[in-house]
Formats: C-alpha cells, structure tokens, sequence
C-alpha cells in the first residue's frame, strides 16, 4: 500500500510538472524587455513547437528508467560518509584525480573521506580573495589544504526578482551543482561542501589583517559582540555585509580548488548585460551554423554540455568559461536557483541552435527520467550540512526542466535525425 501511495505521488507530482511546463508558467527570457518586432517571431515559433513536443513525450520520459538502480546503487555507495585517518593523504589522492576531461573519478572511496575532510577538518588561516565580483574567502585547513569559502546571503526559500543573473551567489547551489555534476556525469566541478562556521572564532580569530580590515564588530543584545564580513572583491563594499546569528554562526560552502592552470575564455553565448540591447545569438536561430566551422566539435558539444547543466540549476550567468587542459570546467555556480518559478528556455540555446549532444550525454540523461534526479540528489547530499539544499519548489523547477531538455532533443531529432547524436 505504501509503495502504491509512493507511486501515486511521483506521477501526481509529474503531471504537475508536465501542466507547468505546457501552461502559462512557461517562462521565456527572450520576451523580457522587448516589443513584437521581427525577431520574435522565430523565438515564439521554437516555443510553441517544444511545447507541442512536451504534450506528446513519449511515456519513457515521464516513468523510471530500469537502469537507474544500477547507478544509483553505486553512487549511494561512493558518496556514504565514512571516517578518516590521515586528511593530507587524501588530499595528495584529490590533486591527483584531475584528468583531461573529469575533475574527480566517477567512483573513487575517497570521496566520502574527502567530503568529510571538509566537513570537519579546523580552518587554520583566512585571507580575503579578491578575485571576481562576488565575496569568497581563502582558508587554510589543519591539514594544509587551500580551499575557498563562499558565505550564506539569502534563505533557500529567497526569490530574486529581475534577470537571469540578478542578485548574489547562492551558498547552497555550489553544493547541489557538485552533487547534480556527479549523477549525470559532469564531474567538470570541483567538490564542495556546506559547512556552518564561526565569524569569530573560525575567520575573525584565524584572519590576517587585511581581512580583519574587512569585518565589523558592533555590540549586540546582552553585550555580545557580532561580526559581520564585506570583504574584498568587485563588488564588496561595507554597506553590504553578511552576519551571523546570535552565536556569529554563518553557514557558507568549502570549494575544492582544482588544480593545475584554467584559460578563461569567453562564451559565445554571452549575454550583454544591458537591457536595451541583445546578443547576435539571441536573435539568430541559426547562430551556431558559423560556430561549427570554427570551433572544435568536441569543445561545442563540452559548451552544449554546460547549456544542459546549467539549464537545470537556471545558472544564466555562464558570461565566461574555464577549460583545464583544453577542456571545460564547471566552477562558479553560485548564480542557480534565483526564481523556482521561471524557466529561461535561452540557457539551452548551445542546445536548440547547434542540435548536437554527445550520445553518451543523451543515454544518461534518460537514466535519471520519472522524477527521480532530485530524489537521488537528497539521498546523497543528506549528510550535508546544508540540507535541504533547495526548496521543493526549485527541485519541481529541476524536474520540469529536465522534460524541457527531453523535447528540445526530441525537437532536433525531427530536424536532424540520429547525426545529431556524437561519440566525441
């Protein structure tokens, strides 16, 4: 009775997803801004033909695949919390694991004793790191390691309003973005973990004076004293501070730094940040038609990769991209899960444009079909500090998105049959 009620319960909660996706909700960012001029038209036309291939997905999609157990089974396995004895040896085993194309193995044992390297391993030294837009710290743990920490500026539940990169960086979607890179074979990202630390004793104490320089410390209720850090970056300033609670408790992310070189490069697919003008890409449906003649097929279907990736999360703010070796890393999620409520279908653009997907991208994303990516995500990510990571609203957002994915593949089906499908 129970499993039948379970069963129920996914396929309600993926007819309501099915609904969302085909109805009003169906949120487009190119009609944000803009008059009905010409260039709508082509955009409203791939509309309305992947919401006619959502109303006819095949009943694949919206059931269980008889595959998942077998990788579900594994990663259940590879990410359980296990003990550990020596944090520098497991660090010298992560410095190791970047290959050309995988920041870390798709099964390794470590992992669970890194993550817990992570979560419990004293926080040595702090200093600002200055580089990019948003606040993010260097620590140094007991065991020597360098990692980098982002801290907590918005509850889960926090909608922001605006573009597709509007606001700060969310804590909790460097995690979920590690976990999601895990299921469906992206390891491009680096390892992250929740953790809830002291702004006294753990930063404020441990600082060097620069950061110190960049903290306050006002007196709180009963005499006691609260910290609050700025920081040093693009945007950092000390009217915009984060503080933690009663007890100067924070909650941030620890991010595993990748080592070796990474080249920045820019995405073709850049937005122009200003409102009142638009990307070549935006308005050309065949933009990707000169994009095949000059770039690697191999580097536009790792950028193709990324779209789906970051289409799931909502990350619209991939401007740039990093590649080590050559090829693409997935590191600076922090701009997922701003709205649960809109979908910009225009992240997928590498996707509907180029109509190319790695095969082995497509065999994997049908793993995870009948609503059950996110159920994995919770089961690995529960010992998390941070857990829940997102709302039940954000993991609809992901599930719905992923029947999103399901047409637009279909959609280039029709238009390119299995030549859309590559080895590479």
């Amino acid at each position: 009775m129970a499993a039948n009620k379970r069963t129920i319960g996914i396929v309600v909660a993926l007819v309501s997803c099915l609904c969302l996706v085909v109805g009003a909700n169906f949120y487009f960012m190119y009609y944000l801004n803009v008059e009905e001029l010409p260039h709508v038209s082509s955009t409203r036309a791939l509309e309305n033909m992947i919401r006619q291939k959502i109303r006819e997905l095949h009943p694949m999609y919206l059931n269980r695949n008889p595959r998942l157990f077998m990788y579900r089974n594994k990663l259940l396995k590879n990410y359980k919390p296990a003990p550990y004895e020596n944090a520098s040896v497991l660090w010298d085993i992560a410095n190791w694991w970047p290959q050309e194309n995988e920041i870390y193995p798709q099964y390794d044992t470590s992992m669970a004793q890194l993550l817990q390297t992570l979560r419990l391993e004293p926080i040595t030294k702090v200093s600002n790191l200055a580089r990019g837009t948003q606040l993010k710290l260097l620590l140094r743990l007991a065991n020597k390691q360098k990692v980098i920490f982002k801290p907590q500026w918005y509850e889960r539940d926090a909608i922001i309003e605006g573009a597709v990169y509007a606001g700060k960086d969310r804590h909790a979607a460097e995690v979920y973005a590690f976990y999601l890179g895990a299921v469906l074979d992206f390891r491009w990202t680096p390892v992250v973990v929740g953790r809830i630390v002291n702004l006294k004793t753990d930063i404020y104490d441990k600082g060097d004076n620069e950061l110190k320089n960049s903290m306050t410390i006002t007196e709180g209720e009963n005499g006691t004293e609260q910290y609050c850090l700025f920081g040093k970056c693009h945007y950092c300033n000390e009217e915009e501070t984060v503080c933690g609670d009663e007890h100067n408790n924070i909650e941030g992310v620890l991010i595993y730094i990748i080592p070796g070189s990474l080249a920045k490069r820019r995405s073709p697919w850049q937005r122009t940040y200003k409102e009142d003008k638009r990307a070549p890409w935006e308005d050309d449906m065949n933009y990707c038609k000169s994009l095949k003649d000059k770039m690697e097929t191999i580097r536009l279907l790792d950028l193709i990769d990324a779209a789906i990736f970051d289409y799931l999360i909502q990350n619209g703010d991939r401007h740039h991209y990093e590649t080590r070796e050559e090829r693409l890393v997935l590191i600076d999620n922090g701009k997922a899960f701003g709205n649960p409520n809109k979908d910009h279908l225009d992240i997928l653009a590498p996707l509907y444009q180029c109509c190319l997907i790695r095969k082995t991208t497509w065999d994997r994303l049908q793993v995870f079909s009948g609503g059950v990516l996110t159920e994995l995500i919770d089961r690995l990510s529960k010992h998390d500090a941070l857990f829940p990571l997102i709302t039940d609203k954000h993991k609809r957002g992901v599930e719905r998105r992923l029947l999103v994915v399901y047409a637009v593949v279909e959609y280039c089906m029709d238009r390119e049959g299995d030549k859309m499908f590559k080895q590479l």
